[in-house]
């Protein structure tokens, strides 16, 4: 009996052990998956069912300095169907009605192609396939009464869903300067620099997941709301940029260019008030905001740069306005090379012996190498590193990106020859871009100080300001009170009695410069940039402005004083009349009619050889006029003419003298 239960216990010890095994390995895999591994496959298996979605912000809109919107976002839907969705009868008896309406809705497809291509994916098991990309919000509402899809979501297949597409409300106009943000990380102009505020910050909510493909709501979980992007307030004004915009097309469409830009900038402030860039598109054949030129473009300035080169000379005391050159026959040959006057080509031979401020008006090449380039030929880094000082040969360091670095060369630097320094005398071996060019003018015309182009006014939230951007100085006195003196009275004589006489205003005076430059020159090519850049009004200065013209047709006309200066005087007649300024729009224009008469009797005088009673006249109005008639001007002191040398009424000849003292 004992040997009986001993041999039943080892069978059961036998079964009952492997079975004891199997029990604790399930009862470790539980502890296991409820313990170690329960928080992750409860995860799983809840993500299976449950997603957390993100809710877009809404990104900040961009607004004029006068209020109209520039860029805002709107909603464009994509559609998408689910043709497993509907029951077999709904859909046999709509698929065709719903077939002739996506053709309409997208014709790269026939009615018949709509409906074999829906009833073969549905026979294939496609849950989710294409129908049309972006369309508008009024747009869905017409798709949703289409046949089948009037069902909605589940009985109709109907799936939508939403994105924000950016549009400009005033069209192509300043699209380069307000710019785009794209999802790839491409960026440029105001949407680009202010991204991080205009962005604001997306939000969360949590989706169930009813059957295979859908997802709703969980409307019970308390998401996180979305907090909108802020709104950007540009410097632009509305009616400046539509001007600037349109006279610039006009221009390129009538001298066949190809490319040009326009800067219309506040004096004391800096603020861009107006900006555009046109270019000829090879696909289009029309003129497109294709680049942002006028802060993108580097090239050599031509004319316009003699200010700079002037004011140079003029600081380090070795010359003055009034300093005689002799510009001789118009052709100056240096180290084997011509300078040459732009009349020379129609044998009008040159300007003979002229004031330097002269030569400046009538822009005469040799004249300004004959007055600068023998103070400096022995010690050319004096002349250039007065150009550094002024810090000509660093961008500005603008907020939207994309700017172009400008070049001044150096001597005992690759590239620097015998030629560098007489050629910077005229505008050329040195590259700018054209902003760059209009921040030195405007500093001349700010009495010194060069602040830093603006195109941000502030940034606001709920329509409460919450960031203001003060006006930035870039430097505080580019050169002396003196100097600039002396130079605004060489940008108003261009206007009154020199190359730009043919945009002088009945409204207001206007003081620039022309410039012609000759592109890839060294080719022997017909290429030309035409420019102007000044500002107005000439006595009290609000706004400077640049016009640049890239590739005009030479056989109709390459000149900056025919090309891109009557733009210049559009848009300043233009803005002074449509923004009010600090003095009375009335009576600003009663004042310069008063002082243009005025100044017509003294015309009118100097035409019988006559000269009138100048005291209590400005000195840059009136020597002008006196070297216009041939006379020699001496200029004593600054401001206003308090005696001259010859009598009133006195009758003068050619060549003769006059001593104008001012106080």
């Amino acid at each position: 009996m004992k040997t009986n239960n001993t041999g039943l216990l080892k069978r059961l010890y036998i079964v009952a052990i492997p079975l004891f095994i199997v029990l604790f390995g399930i009862v470790v895999k539980l502890v296991t998956i409820s313990v170690v591994e329960g928080p992750e496959l409860r995860q799983k298996s809840k993500s299976e069912v449950l997603r957390e979605m993100v809710v877009e912000a809404d990104r900040g809109k961009i607004y004029s300095a006068d209020g109209k919107l520039l860029a805002t976002s709107m909603p464009v839907f994509d559609v998408f169907m689910d043709p497993g969705a509907p029951a077999s009868e709904d859909f046999e008896a709509h698929v065709r009605g719903l077939a002739a309406k996506l053709a309409q809705l997208n014709n790269s497809k026939s009615a018949a192609g709509w409906e074999n291509y829906l009833r073969e994916r549905r026979r294939s098991g496609a849950r989710y396939i294409p129908i049309q990309k972006e369309i508008s919000y009024s747009e869905l509402q017409a798709v949703k009464t289409f046949p089948l899809f009037e069902k909605g979501k589940f009985k109709g297949g109907l799936i939508y869903e939403q994105k924000n597409f950016r549009k400009n409300p005033l069209g192509k106009v300043a699209s380069r300067t307000i710019g785009y943000d794209r999802e790839n990380g491409a960026q440029s102009g105001i949407e680009g620099a202010f991204s991080h505020y205009l962005n604001g910050k997306d939000g969360k909510r949590l989706q169930q997941k009813v059957s295979k493909g859908y997802w709703k709501p969980l409307m019970d979980y308390q998401e996180v709301a979305p907090i909108n992007g802020q709104d950007v307030v540009t410097t632009l004004f509305s009616n400046f940029q539509d001007i600037a915009h349109d006279q610039l097309l006009k221009t390129l469409q009538k001298y066949q260019a190809d490319h040009g830009s326009v800067v219309l900038m506040e004096v004391k402030t800096g603020r861009v008030r107006a900006i555009a860039n046109l270019g000829l598109s090879k696909r289009t054949g029309e003129y497109a905001e294709l680049r942002n030129y006028a802060v993108w473009e580097a090239t050599e300035p031509g004319s316009t740069f003699k200010l700079a080169a002037i004011m140079v000379a003029i600081e380090d005391g070795v010359v003055d306005t009034a300093d005689i050159v002799d510009t001789g026959n118009g052709i100056f040959t240096i180290h084997g090379k011509d300078v040459r006057d732009s009349n020379v080509k129609y044998g009008r031979g040159g300007y003979g012996k002229v004031s330097l401020a002269h030569a400046f008006r009538v822009s005469s090449n040799v004249g300004m190498v004959q007055a600068i380039y023998p103070h400096y030929k022995n010690n050319p880094e004096k002349f250039v590193d007065k150009l550094y000082k002024l810090g000509m040969h660093q961008p500005l360091g603008l907020r939207i990106k994309g700017e172009g670095t400008p070049f001044i060369p150096r001597p005992n630097e690759p590239g620097w020859s015998g030629l560098s320094l007489p050629w910077m005398c005229f505008g050329y071996e040195v590259s700018l871009t054209p902003l760059q060019v209009l921040s030195f003018y405007n500093a001349v015309a700010n009495d010194g100080v060069m602040v830093k182009p603006q195109f941000v006014e502030e940034i606001r939230e709920r329509g409460r300001t919450v960031q203001a951007f003060p006006t930035e100085v870039i430097n505080p006195a580019i050169c002396s009170k003196s100097t600039i003196g002396k130079l605004k009275g060489m940008l108003e004589g261009v206007v009154e009695d020199g190359t730009a006489t043919q945009i002088k205003s009945p409204y207001l005076k206007l003081a620039g410069k022309t410039g012609t430059s000759r592109l890839n020159y060294w080719k022997q090519g017909r290429e030309y940039q035409a420019s102007f850049a000044g500002y107005f009004p000439a006595d009290d200065p609000q706004y400077s402005c640049i016009v640049v013209i890239n590739k005009p047709n030479p056989d109709i006309g390459y000149y900056g004083s025919v090309v891109a200066a009557p733009i210049f005087k559009a848009l300043a007649e233009e803005a002074f009349k449509a923004q009010p300024t600090p003095y009375h729009v009335e009576q600003n224009f009663a004042q310069h009619d008063a002082i243009a008469e005025s100044l017509e009797a003294i015309q009118q005088s100097l035409l019988h050889h006559k000269l009138p009673d100048l005291r209590g006249y400005a000195a840059r109005d009136i020597v002008p006029l006196l070297e216009n008639h041939g006379m020699q001007v001496l200029v004593r002191g600054n401001g206003r003419v308090r005696s001259q040398s010859l009598v009133p009424g006195t009758r003068f000849t050619k060549k003769q003298t006059v001593t104008l003292v001012l106080g």
